[in-house]
C-alpha cells in the first residue's frame, strides 16, 4: 500500500539528509542506485530495465543505506508492474535453474495474510499433481505465520534440501517436486539485512511466487491484499507468463468458500477480470476460523486426514477448491468446475495420499 502523504514527506527529509552526509558506499553500481533514488523521491517510476539494474546495485553490495531507501521509496511512491516485472528479471539472473522441458504448475501465496490457515496451497499441488499435473512447487518457512509450505512439507516426510537433479528426479517419478528458496535463491542473503532492518513490508514481499526455479508456466498465485491481485497479474503479463490465475478472497492469500474472489486471469495476449463464486460452484459457506491450522506437526497430520478423504468439510472443500482452479490453468481441466470435480474423485478415490508417498519416496531414491 501506500504510504500517507506525511509520511512520505518524513521519509524523504530522512533520505535527502542521510544522501547528502556523503555515507559510506561502494562506487560504481551505489552511484548508479543513489541516481534512481533521486529519481524516486521525485516519484518518477522506473522502467523494467531501470528497476532491474536497481537489483543488480544491491545485489552487487552497494551501500545498505541505499537498498533500504531504494524499498521504502518504491512503496511510498506506488510499485508498478514494469518495476516489478524488472525485479524479478534481475532476481532470476541469480537463482538455480531447475532444467525441467514439460510445462509445470505452481500453486502458491504471498503470505502475509496473518490468517494462520491450514497450508491450502501445499494440499492443493499434492491434490492437482494426483489428478495429472506435473507441479513445481516453490515455497518457504514461515515468515509470518505458525507454519509454511517448507515447514509442513519437512514434516510430511519431503527432503527441503534439494539438487535441481533431485528436484527433476521428483517431477518425473512423483509429479511433483518442492524447492526450498533458501537454495535456490542464495542472492536474497545480500538482501535479507536490509529487509530485516527495515521491519516493514516491501516489494520483496510479493516476489517470491514470480521467482519459480523451475520456470513454472502456469501459476495460481494468491496474495495478502486485493490491490495487489492487478499490480501482480500485470507484472506476470510483462514477463509474458504462459498462463496464471492471481486470487485475493475475503482477506486471504488463496481461494476459501468464504467469500467471491477477486481474480485475475493472465495470458500472453490479454489480462481478464473476473470474479470466482464458490457458492455458485457448489461450495457451502464457512468462515475463516473453520480454515484454522496450527504447527508444522498439526498441519501435516491434518493435511494427511484431508487428502486422504478423512475428512470432509471446509478444509477438503478449500483444497478441492484450490487444486480445481490450478488444474483449470494447468490446463489439465478445461474448467474450474472441472478442476473441482477430478480434485473431489481424486481424493475419494486415494490418490493423493498416493502420491505424497511417491513423492517421499522419490525424495528418498534420489
Amino acid at each position: 500500500g501506500q504510504f500517507p502523504a506525511i509520511a512520505h514527506f518524513a521519509c524523504i527529509t530522512w533520505l535527502r539528509n542521510l544522501l547528502s552526509g556523503g555515507s559510506r558506499r561502494r562506487a560504481g553500481m551505489s552511484g548508479d542506485l543513489k541516481d534512481t533514488v533521486e529519481r524516486l523521491i521525485k516519484r518518477e517510476d522506473l522502467s523494467i530495465e531501470e528497476a532491474s539494474q536497481a537489483v543488480e546495485a544491491i545485489l552487487a553490495g552497494a551501500d545498505s543505506h541505499l537498498a533500504a531507501a531504494f524499498l521504502v521509496l518504491l512503496r511510498a511512491k506506488g510499485e508498478t508492474p514494469k518495476e516489478v516485472a524488472g525485479m524479478v528479471v534481475a532476481m532470476r539472473k541469480h537463482m538455480v535453474p531447475v532444467p525441467i522441458e514439460e510445462p509445470t504448475l505452481d500453486i502458491v501465496g504471498t503470505g502475509g495474510d496473518g490468517a494462520h490457515t491450514l497450508n491450502f496451497s501445499t494440499g492443493a499441488a499434492i491434490v492437482a499433481a494426483s489428478c495429472g499435473a506435473l507441479v513445481a512447487k516453490h515455497g518457504n518457512k514461515s515468515a509470518s505465520s505458525k507454519c509454511g509450505s517448507a515447514d509442513v512439507l519437512r514434516s510430511l516426510g519431503i527432503a527441503l534440501e534439494q539438487t535441481p537433479a533431485q528436484v527433476k528426479a521428483c517431477v518425473d517419478g512423483a509429479g511433483i517436486a518442492f524447492m526450498f528458496a533458501p537454495v535456490f535463491h542464495p542472492a536474497m542473503k545480500t538482501v535479507m539485512p536490509v529487509r530485516k532492518a527495515l521491519g516493514v513490508r516491501t516489494i520483496f514481499n510479493i516476489l517470491g511466487p514470480l521467482l519459480n526455479p523451475a520456470g513454472a508456466v502456469r501459476l495460481l498465485i494468491g496474495v495478502y491484499a486485493e490491490p495487489l491481485v492487478d499490480l501482480v497479474a500485470q507484472a506476470l503479463f510483462e514477463l509474458k507468463v504462459e498462463r496464471a490465475m492471481v486470487v485475493h478472497c475475503g482477506g486471504l492469500d488463496e481461494l476459501a468458500p468464504i467469500a467471491v474472489a477477486v481474480c485475475a486471469e493472465v495470458s500472453r495476449s490479454d489480462i481478464t477480470r473476473s470474479a470466482i463464486d464458490p457458492f455458485a460452484l457448489g461450495f457451502k459457506r464457512c468462515t475463516i476460523d473453520d480454515l484454522k491450522g496450527g504447527d508444522a506437526e498439526e498441519n501435516a497430520k491434518m493435511l494427511r486426514e484431508v487428502i486422504g478423504g478423512k475428512r470432509p468439510g471446509p478444509l477438503e472443500d478449500t483444497i478441492v477448491l484450490n487444486a480445481g482452479a490450478g488444474l483449470y490453468v494447468a490446463g489439465t481441466a478445461p474448467s474450474m468446475a472441472d478442476g473441482c470435480e477430478m480434485a473431489r474423485a481424486s481424493i475419494k478415490a486415494g490418490k493423493p495420499l498416493e502420491t505424497l508417498d511417491k513423492w517421499v519416496k522419490a525424495c528418498s531414491a534420489v
